[in-house]
């Protein structure tokens, strides 16, 4: 996960468009009837394409849990980070949820069917966990729950979200794949990495095999570099060790954009060396 800037709402979205406010007004009226508090609202807005095509552009098609690039198999879940029509607190399901924030711009956010879903994984012969976000929403001890549009302002989320939080005071990654919360300097594991990492599923053992294997290819580009530095080093004056050095370095650099996958887990593995340069 990285940090993401979201960018402004589609036109289409804005509070002042018709649609939007009736689909808003509509849902209001229909949660103040007690007889709907454990029905859920038919929303439609954040379904609709040009909602999908603008947050696909802010993550460049990659979901904003993972990092993996969905849309080569898929099409993209749009991910309410407060869910709209259930929460789960304290292992029971309660209705309603966060209706009044479901084609709110800054409560959408891509996801993968892995990180959005609940399934099952086997972690070992005799382990096997269920993990993905569903309906989960977990808040800071003594937080208070929202019930109604503006008290969320309030709310002290567990989650990371990568348009709010920086992940990588949170989330920290090794060169095997594997994602573990950052500790203090009193060796406290980030409480919100720790919840993140269950509830989006970022442990997955798929996951963890693919960044694993990303890693492999920017520790190889890491040797490459140095390689190609030690000739810039002992024939500084020929044109074609500089040249290979410059190319080999972009090579490694591109792993970190935020158009790649991983980049995160690829920032982590390369900030020192290339600080060294």
């Amino acid at each position: 996960m990285i940090k993401v800037k979201r960018g402004r709402a589609p036109r289409e979205l804005s509070n002042r468009t018709l649609t939007v406010k009736t689909e808003r007004e509509l849902a209001l009226r229909f949660h103040k009837m007690k007889a709907n508090l454990k029905k859920e609202f038919p929303f439609q807005i954040y379904r609709e394409q040009y909602v999908k095509s603008a947050i696909e552009r802010a993550f460049h098609k990659k979901c904003a849990y993972c990092e993996t690039r969905y849309i080569v198999a898929q099409p993209v879940d749009v991910e309410h980070f407060r869910p709209k029509g259930a929460v789960i607190v304290e292992g029971k399901t309660k209705k309603p949820a966060y209706y009044w924030l479901a084609s709110e711009w800054t409560n959408l956010l891509p996801s993968c069917i892995r990180c959005n879903r609940a399934n099952k994984y086997k972690i070992s012969k005799k382990k096997t966990v269920t993990m993905g976000k569903k309906n989960f929403f977990p808040l800071d001890a003594g937080s208070p729950r929202a019930t109604k549009p503006g008290d969320e302002k309030k709310e002290k989320p567990l989650l990371l979200n990568p348009c709010i939080d920086d992940p990588r005071k949170h989330l920290e990654f090794t060169s095997d794949g594997i994602v573990r919360p950052v500790e203090n300097k009193r060796g406290q594991a980030s409480q919100k990495g720790t919840e993140s990492i269950f509830i989006y599923a970022l442990s997955r053992p798929d996951l963890v095999q693919e960044r694993a294997e990303r890693a492999k290819q920017i520790l190889a580009q890491i040797e490459r570099v140095k390689e190609a530095s030690l000739n810039v080093r002992d024939y500084p004056g020929l044109a074609r060790f500089k040249n290979a050095l410059r190319r080999e370095l972009k090579v490694l650099k591109d792993f970190r954009k935020p158009t790649m996958e991983y980049a995160a887990l690829a920032r982590q593995l390369t900030d020192e060396f290339l600080k060294s340069l």
